[in-house]
């Protein structure tokens, strides 16, 4: 990834730069004519404290607010296709996008479909696409963290098959595979708080699903390949650490009409195609320990804090982006 080096006047001669006024210290590549910026440098500064970055199994990874912030620089547009395939019953199924699937007992949300699609610079100009679909299964979740509460807490229930607690009362048996599952203990302190868990990611599922599908298709985009952050932590007690990671943004000349049809043409399965602009093209696939990790940091961020306040409109299905906009004067507004 191409870097400015830490020394302004170095970076000014080796790369060009020159320094800019927005809020901060910044660099900005001119234009041939030098009257307009091509791409901007800066080092973003990420909060533990205001959960843009947290410490997941030891090391430090970037949240979904983390990428947002990273994102006012490398300008990064994130598109949910009008439409997604979903297997059914064996069968592929066009479906809208998100597709929620609903317990027919609760009729609450069980799990969601949602597909997303990133397009922006690299640190070299080259324009990347990256694309993904996931499932987000609410039980699975619920499941696992019961497992976790009952590893450290006997009382809180026990792992076994389904044979050895069928007249057991006082608690559920949630199967993982075949027989093999855990019984649990609703009476228990831990279990209660991982139900409070269970029903605050099914109200908010699709926001939760859509928010963990952007990050990913962020997390691959080269200008934002930050998903963690260890290396570039300068210190500080736990949770008043800082980390600042240098950011690229070009300038994007592509309309709205562009955007729309690379995302059409991904919703399609279609080879990206528009006219006059070469685009790198990437299906984007996590490991079940990656979204686990990445679900875990947003339950762990402020944003999907289990307690009843959140910062942004509930109502709302997708987090609020903030977009960096180019002007011919040479500065930025965020």
């Amino acid at each position: 990834m191409a870097q400015a080096p830490q020394n302004l006047d170095l970076a000014i001669r080796q790369l060009g730069l020159k320094p800019i006024q927005m809020g901060g210290p910044a660099l900005a590549r001119m234009t041939a004519d030098g009257k307009n910026i091509e791409a901007v440098f800066a080092n973003v500064a990420l909060s533990e404290k205001m959960g843009e970055f947290c410490d997941i199994q030891g090391r430090a990874m970037t949240t979904a607010n983390g990428y947002k912030k990273l994102n006012q620089i490398a300008g990064v547009s994130v598109i949910t296709p009008q439409r997604l395939s979903v297997p059914i019953d064996g069968k592929e199924v066009n479906v809208p996008n998100p597709y929620p699937i609903i317990d027919p007992k609760s009729g609450s949300i069980s799990k969601v479909w949602v597909r997303k699609v990133a397009i922006g610079f690299s640190p070299i100009g080259n324009l990347v696409a990256t694309s993904a679909s996931l499932l987000y299964d609410i039980r699975m979740y619920f499941v696992q963290e019961c497992f976790n509460k009952i590893m450290y807490n006997a009382e809180a229930g026990e792992v076994c098959n389904w044979e050895d607690v069928q007249q057991k009362t006082g608690g559920r048996f949630e199967p993982i595979e075949g027989d093999m599952g855990i019984w649990i203990n609703y009476k228990h302190k831990e279990i209660m708080k991982a139900i409070g868990n269970f029903t605050n990611k099914k109200q908010f599922a699709e926001r939760n699903a859509q928010t963990i599908c952007e990050r990913l298709v962020m997390s691959k985009q080269p200008a934002l390949a930050y998903p963690f952050v260890d290396e570039f932590i300068s210190g500080g007690a736990p949770k008043q650490r800082y980390a600042t990671l240098p950011v690229w943004g070009y300038k994007s000349n592509l309309t709205q009409e562009q955007l729309l049809l690379i995302a059409e043409q991904v919703e399609n399965g279609e080879e990206i195609k528009i006219p006059g602009i070469e685009v790198e093209y990437r299906e984007v696939e996590a490991s079940q320990e990656e979204l686990d990790a990445m679900a875990t940091a947003e339950q762990d961020s402020d944003e999907f804090s289990t307690l009843p306040s959140y910062s942004e409109d509930q109502n709302s299905t997708s987090p609020q982006r903030r977009e960096t906009k180019f002007r011919d004067d040479k500065e930025l507004e965020f």
